[in-house]
């Protein structure tokens, strides 16, 4: 078994195309993901940067989030060509593979950007959006005995570890949330990862640890 982390970026389809907006209000603006083994460690890497067709620029805000900007995308594949080279890098992979999301809106935002642009996949590439894709921020929440999601930057500090590089890149978000997803699925990284949360989120005035934590959740998924 092999694992695909993905993050994508994204950017808001103009108020414009309304018939567009009431299926997918935002479109992929960058793919990044990183291929681990079965230990968890990185042995290949995927990014590209995709050319939104309901928008002619990055909006402002987007653009200072993801460092993204208009000029950036003018050269770069749409997005049905993007994810037709995703796919394919997942295709060379000679294992099984699980695709691995910080949360499920990595995989809604494909589903509904696909179904919006009415792209037809190859039955060699809908088997990955027929697969399920694991919830890594639900994992991570249930495994640490959190009860409500926290960002990916904060799961990261929360672990002990430092945020390696800027955040909203795409491959860089990934390349982070493969390095919290080999913490969890290492019992004594993991064990360690849980004293830093308790430390990290320990109540203030008159709350418990209980309010923070459900620790009848805490187990180690295989």
């Amino acid at each position: 078994m092999k694992y695909i982390v993905i993050d994508l970026e994204m950017n808001p389809i103009a108020a414009v195309h309304k018939t567009e907006r009431e299926t997918c209000k935002l479109e992929v603006i960058e793919i990044g993901a990183v291929l681990l083994d079965e230990n968890y460690q990185e042995i290949g890497s995927f990014v590209t940067l995709v050319k939104p067709r309901f928008n002619s620029r990055i909006e402002r805000r987007y653009e200072k989030l993801t460092g993204i900007k208009t000029e950036m995308v003018e050269s770069a594949p749409f997005f049905e060509d993007a994810l037709d080279m995703f796919f394919g890098w997942c295709n060379r992979v000679p294992d099984e593979i699980q695709i691995i999301q910080w949360s499920e809106n990595d995989f809604v935002q494909f589903s509904k950007e696909i179904q919006m642009k009415n792209i037809l996949l190859s039955d060699q590439n809908q088997k990955y959006m027929d697969s399920p894709w694991l919830d890594f921020q639900a994992e991570y929440g249930h495994t640490l005995g959190l009860e409500r999601s926290i960002s990916l930057k904060d799961a990261v500090m929360y672990a002990g570890e430092d945020f390696c590089g800027r955040q909203h890149d795409a491959l860089v978000d990934a390349r982070n949330t493969a390095e919290l997803f080999a913490i969890v699925r290492d019992e004594t990284k993991c064990e360690k990862a849980l004293q830093h949360v308790i430390e990290a989120l320990k109540p203030k005035n008159n709350l418990s640890i209980g309010d923070l934590f459900d620790f009848s959740a805490f187990s180690l998924s295989a």
